[in-house]
């Protein structure tokens, strides 16, 4: 098993200027790789969907301030969730209404859907 810390990464290397063979779109970002055998479609299908964005949020202790975000989070596909707290550090959880229980938080789902 290989384990790194540190500066012991390996380099990414990013866009147009890789030499190990990602595609770039012109504008310095990636771009999906036409020659791969999956579509986007099929990516996603086999991932099971797409992952959710949330926020965990308390009611403050401040009479200014209404509530305080506790963590940004993902629910992902298979009903897992990964957290980033907003003054703590990760998190991952069996489900989003957990990482909200544990937190002594209230979800609020973010984004579209």
């Amino acid at each position: 098993m290989e384990h790194f810390n540190g500066s012991d990464y390996p380099t990414v290397y990013h866009g147009m200027g890789s030499r190990h063979g990602e595609t770039g779109d012109g504008g310095g970002g990636l771009s999906w790789q036409s020659d791969s055998p999956l579509s986007r479609e099929e990516v996603r299908a086999l991932a099971g969907g797409l992952p959710r964005v949330f926020a965990l949020v308390r009611e403050a202790e401040d009479e200014e301030i209404v509530a305080r975000v506790v963590a940004y989070g993902l629910a992902l596909p298979g009903g897992d969730a990964a957290t980033v707290g907003a003054i703590r550090g990760f998190g991952r959880w069996t489900s989003v209404r957990s990482a909200a229980y544990r937190l002594g938080s209230d979800l609020v789902w973010l984004g579209d859907g």
